[in-house]
C-alpha cells in the first residue's frame, strides 16, 4: 500500500474538512459551500464511505491529503508529511530537512514556549499576575484554556529551548527574542495566538499597568502575518458555523470575557482593520458578521476600512455601538445584556449616518446633501442591487428623504477620474491617503504645496484625513516620527509605484497635479456650499456677499468651475 493511500484511509475526510469550512449532513454524505470558488447553493459534497469529496460545479475533488494541499495552498508532499503525523504513519525522509526549511521545527519551539510561559504564571512567586487575570474575572479553567501565560524568565526559556536542540540562529529568527537575555514579552501577559489549523505561530504580549503600548504583538515571521490570522478562530469557527454568525472585536481580553459570557462565537483581529485574508477565512463558515470594536477613534477608522474591505464580499456585516463602554470586555463586567446590544447593531448605513451626526447637525439640509453623496459613493460600488435598495429604503426613512430622489442621486453620480480616465476613488485608498503616497515615494512635498492653493488647516479633518494633514506640517521630518504608521506609508507607496510603473517622470508629476487638484476643488466646493447656506439666512450681509465673491474670483485663479 502506497504511503498517500495509508494515510487516506487513517485520516476521516469529514473531520478535516470540517476544521476549514462549515459542513451539514445531506442523507450519508455532507454538503458545504465549495471552498475553491465563490457559489451561493452548496455543490461541495464530503463522502465518509469513500473518504473523498468532490465540487458538482468547479469539479475539485481529492482525498484528505489533496485537500490540505488544495485548502492551505501547500506543496503536496508537505501536506503529506503533516497528515503522516497526524495519522502516526512512519515516513522515510523529512519533508521540510529535504526544502532546508524548518518550518514545521518552528511549530514545536512555539509550543514550548507556550507551555513554559503558562508554566511561569502559576510559580509562587508570580501570584500577584495570577491574582491580576482573577481579578479580571477571569477563572481558572479560562485562564488555562486560553493558555494564558507571563514572561518573567527569559534566559530559562531560551536555554529551554536550546535543550530541545534548535540552533541559536533559529531561536532568534522565530520572533520570540530580541536576545539571548531577552524574550520580546518580558514582563507581559501572554496570549498564544494559533492558525486556522490550531498550531501556535505567535503571541501578544498584554502590559499590568498603564504603560505603552498595552498590547505587543510577535513580528511576521514566515509562519505568521496578523493580517492573515484571526485569534482564537481555530476553537472558535465550530460555534461561528453553528450560529451562522460571528463577533469581531479588538483584542485577546474581549474574546475571552466573551467566551465566558457563553459568546463562544467571538474572535479577534488583534489592533487591525478586518483585511480581506481574514474575509475569506470567515466566508468558508459564515455569511454574517457583527463588528465589535473598541470605543475609540482608531476603532471608527478600522470599522470603516472593514466596511470598505467587505463591498461585494456577499456578506451582511454589522456595527455593534457600544455607547459608553470603551470596550466589549468593560461592557460584560457591566452586568449588561450584550444581546441586547447585538439586536441594536447598526447596518453600514446606520453606522455612517451615526458618525455624521456624531460630527455635524444633519437636520441642515446642507450636511444632509453632504452625507447622501457620501453614501451614494459607496452605493456605486456596490454590484447587488438588492443591498442598494434595502440601503437607500434605510437611508430614506432616516433622512426623511424620497428614495426616488436618492436613487436619481446614485444614477448621476460618477467616480471621480482624471483626464487620464484613471479611477482615483479606489476601493482601498481615499484621496488623502494616496497624496500621502506621492509625497513620500517621489518626496513631492514642495510641489504639493505649489499646486495647494489652501492652507493646511482647511483641510477638513476627519477619519481618512488625519494622517495626511499630521503628515504635511512634519514635511520632509516626517521619518524621525513614531506617531505616523510607517507601515501604512509603505503600503501606499507600494500601491503607487505598481499604478504608475509604465509612466514616465513627466506623467507621474502630472498625475500628482491632478489629484491635488482635486483636493482644491473639493475645498472649495466645501466652503462655497457653506457660505450660500450663510447668504440663505442672511441674505442683506454685504460681509457675506464679499466673502462669496471672493471666493469666486479665487476660484478663476485655481482655474476651477
Amino acid at each position: 500500500m502506497s504511503i498517500t493511500r495509508e494515510i487516506d484511509e487513517k485520516i476521516n475526510i469529514v473531520d478535516l474538512v470540517s476544521r476549514y469550512i462549515a459542513i451539514k449532513k445531506a442523507w450519508v454524505n455532507y454538503k458545504a459551500l465549495c471552498p475553491f470558488h465563490n457559489e451561493k447553493t452548496a455543490s461541495f459534497v464530503i463522502s465518509p464511505v469513500k473518504n473523498i469529496a468532490y465540487c458538482f460545479s468547479c469539479h475539485n475533488w481529492g482525498g484528505p491529503v489533496k485537500f490540505l494541499s488544495e485548502i492551505e495552498k501547500i506543496p503536496y508532499n508537505e501536506a503529506l508529511h503533516k497528515l503522516a503525523k497526524e495519522a502516526w504513519v512512519e515516513m522515510k525522509t523529512d519533508y521540510y530537512k529535504e526544502q532546508n526549511n524548518n518550518w514545521g521545527d518552528i511549530l514545536d519551539l512555539y509550543k514550548i514556549a507556550a507551555t513554559f510561559y503558562q508554566t511561569e504564571l502559576f510559580k509562587s512567586e508570580n501570584k500577584s499576575k495570577l491574582d491580576y487575570l482573577l481579578n479580571r474575572w477571569l477563572t481558572l479553567d479560562t485562564i488555562k484554556k486560553f493558555k494564558i501565560g507571563y514572561s518573567d524568565n527569559s534566559k530559562d526559556l531560551f536555554y529551554k529551548i536550546k535543550d530541545a536542540w534548535f540552533k541559536d540562529k533559529d531561536i532568534m529568527e522565530s520572533g520570540v527574542f530580541v536576545s539571548e537575555n531577552r524574550d520580546k514579552f518580558y514582563w507581559r501577559i501572554v496570549f498564544p495566538i494559533a492558525n486556522y489549523t490550531g498550531n501556535i505561530v505567535a503571541f501578544t504580549g498584554r502590559v499590568l499597568d498603564n504603560s505603552l503600548p498595552k498590547y505587543l504583538n510577535s513580528p511576521a515571521t514566515k509562519i505568521f502575518n496578523k493580517s492573515s490570522i484571526l485569534f482564537w478562530l481555530d476553537l472558535a469557527k465550530w460555534e461561528i458555523s453553528k450560529k451562522w454568525y460571528v463577533i469581531i472585536v479588538e483584542w485577546q481580553m474581549d474574546v475571552i470575557s466573551l467566551h465566558q459570557a457563553w459568546f463562544t462565537n467571538t474572535v479577534a483581529i488583534s489592533g487591525t482593520a478586518l483585511t480581506e485574508d481574514q474575509i475569506k477565512l470567515l466566508k468558508r463558515i459564515t455569511k454574517k458578521i457583527y463588528l465589535c470594536l473598541d470605543n475609540d477613534d482608531a476603532w471608527i477608522k478600522a470599522i470603516f476600512q472593514s466596511l470598505d474591505n467587505v463591498v461585494n464580499e456577499d456578506l451582511d456585516i454589522y456595527v455593534v455601538d457600544l455607547k459608553n463602554h470603551k470596550d466589549p470586555d468593560e461592557l460584560i463586567k457591566s452586568g449588561e445584556n450584550f444581546e441586547d446590544y447585538i439586536k441594536n447593531s447598526l447596518t453600514q448605513i446606520g453606522f455612517y449616518i451615526k458618525q455624521a451626526s456624531r460630527k455635524y447637525d444633519i437636520s441642515w439640509v446642507q450636511w444632509k446633501k453632504n452625507l447622501i453623496k457620501d453614501i451614494v459613493k459607496i452605493l456605486k460600488k456596490t454590484q447587488s442591487r438588492i443591498e442598494v435598495d434595502l440601503y437607500i429604503r434605510e437611508l430614506s426613512k432616516k433622512l426623511d428623504i424620497w428614495t426616488d430622489v436618492i436613487y436619481e442621486e446614485l444614477k448621476n453620480t460618477k467616480l471621480i477620474k482624471t483626464k487620464n480616465n484613471e479611477i482615483l476613488d479606489k476601493k482601498w485608498f481615499s484621496l488623502y491617503e494616496q497624496i500621502m503616497g506621492y509625497l513620500t515615494l517621489y518626496n513631492y512635498f514642495d510641489l504639493f504645496f505649489e499646486i495647494f492653493k489652501y492652507n493646511t488647516s482647511e483641510i477638513r479633518e476627519d477619519t481618512f484625513s488625519q494622517d495626511l494633514i499630521k503628515l504635511l506640517k512634519l514635511g520632509n521630518s516626517y521619518t524621525d516620527n513614531e506617531s505616523l504608521d510607517f507601515d501604512k506609508i509603505k503600503t501606499l507607496e507600494l500601491f503607487i509605484e505598481e499604478e504608475n510603473s509604465t509612466l514616465n517622470k513627466e506623467k507621474i508629476k502630472k498625475k500628482f497635479i491632478d489629484i491635488v487638484s482635486i483636493l482644491n476643488k473639493n475645498i472649495y466646493e466645501f466652503e462655497k456650499n457653506d457660505l450660500e447656506e450663510q447668504i440663505k439666512k442672511n441674505p442683506l450681509s454685504n460681509e457675506l456677499m464679499q466673502k462669496y465673491i471672493d471666493l469666486l474670483n479665487k476660484a478663476k485663479t485655481m482655474w476651477l468651475r
